[in-house]
């Protein structure tokens, strides 16, 4: 018997279980165990505690899949929706293609061959409602990079890191301890626990020039996953007055505080983690851009002095 098993390795045994479980007409709760090495405890568990909660709106009785558990024997009961084929509007095929290609471009590759074939069927049975569909793409993330981070994520191992700091302009190297390896907003994120700054840190993954698996286990084992961007209590706060052409800024970083002025220019309170970021996003917006106030001294040529260094440089 295996090991207590992860969420990912229940759910794959669930999906087997219950309509094998069906199909039988009901089986005994150490058969089930032993066919699918499945923890007898977890399997209890899974069946009362997730699958008799599987449903659909109104959750009503017939809505429900039931499941029995007497004298050690189960019996599952589809709810009445599995009684007809499921029938989806070209609108709902062409969500669930999008869905599917998300899924894809997340998952393992050796595992991803009966959800491609799924995809593919589903889009000969949409036609032309396919091209509704979004091809979904997340960052340029190397995926022999991607590889090494899941595969530590898995093992519990310790990565190293060459990892460039866009703020700072700095590149550095770091031992991490891998929690989670997730997309936000288009990009792929590392949150782990970093050793070089001796707490937990959110790295972009397209901005790791290389990344070197090991063989330690992990010391700070991380629970939850990390947001794309937290920072610090102490980091400065900056007030920007923007004009509404650059109301983009809102949509694309992290904003404490956003309200509207009078003259229809947009107020935003930001934290900034190092000076070089603000000076590159001054540069970016120009005139569209005023700094009205600052948790910490700042040069009132910010932007100006920016720009002359980069001037500078491409003279040299």
């Amino acid at each position: 018997m295996s090991a207590k098993l992860t969420a990912r390795e229940r759910m794959t045994r669930l999906l087997a279980v219950i309509p094998w479980v069906v199909e039988q007409d009901g089986a005994l709760l150490d058969e089930i165990s032993t066919r699918f090495d499945y923890p007898r405890k977890q399997l209890v568990d899974d069946l009362t505690q997730v699958v008799l909660f599987v449903g659909v709106h109104p959750f009503t009785p017939d809505s429900m899949i039931e499941v029995d558990i007497t004298d050690d024997r189960v019996q599952i009961r589809y709810a009445d929706w599995f009684a007809q084929p499921l029938r989806l509007t070209p609108e709902e095929g062409a969500r669930l293609l999008t869905a599917g290609r998300t899924v894809l471009s997340l998952g393992d590759d050796e595992q991803a061959t009966p959800l491609l074939r799924a995809l593919a069927k589903l889009g000969m049975a949409l036609g032309e409602s396919a091209d509704s569909a979004v091809d979904v793409r997340l960052g340029d993330a190397p995926e022999a990079t991607l590889a090494t981070l899941r595969r530590a994520v898995a093992d519990q191992t310790q990565v190293e890191l060459d990892y460039y700091t866009y703020g700072r302009d700095q590149l550095t190297t770091r031992t991490v301890d891998p929690a989670r390896v997730f997309s936000d907003h288009g990009n792929w994120y590392l949150h782990g626990y970093c050793h070089r700054a001796d707490d937990e840190r959110v790295f972009r993954v397209d901005r790791v020039r290389d990344a070197r698996a090991t063989t330690t286990p992990i010391t700070h084992p991380l629970e939850g996953g990390g947001a794309s961007f937290s920072p610090d209590g102490d980091d400065p706060r900056v007030r920007l007055a923007l004009d509404p052409r650059a109301s983009w800024v809102v949509e694309q970083y992290p904003t404490e505080a956003v309200s509207t002025r009078d003259d229809g220019r947009i107020d935003v309170v930001m934290a900034v983690t190092a000076q070089p970021w603000l000076e590159r996003l001054l540069l970016r917006l120009g005139p569209d851009a005023e700094v009205i106030e600052s948790g910490e001294p700042l040069p009132a040529d910010l932007a100006a002095a920016a720009a002359a260094r980069i001037l500078a440089r491409y003279r040299s």
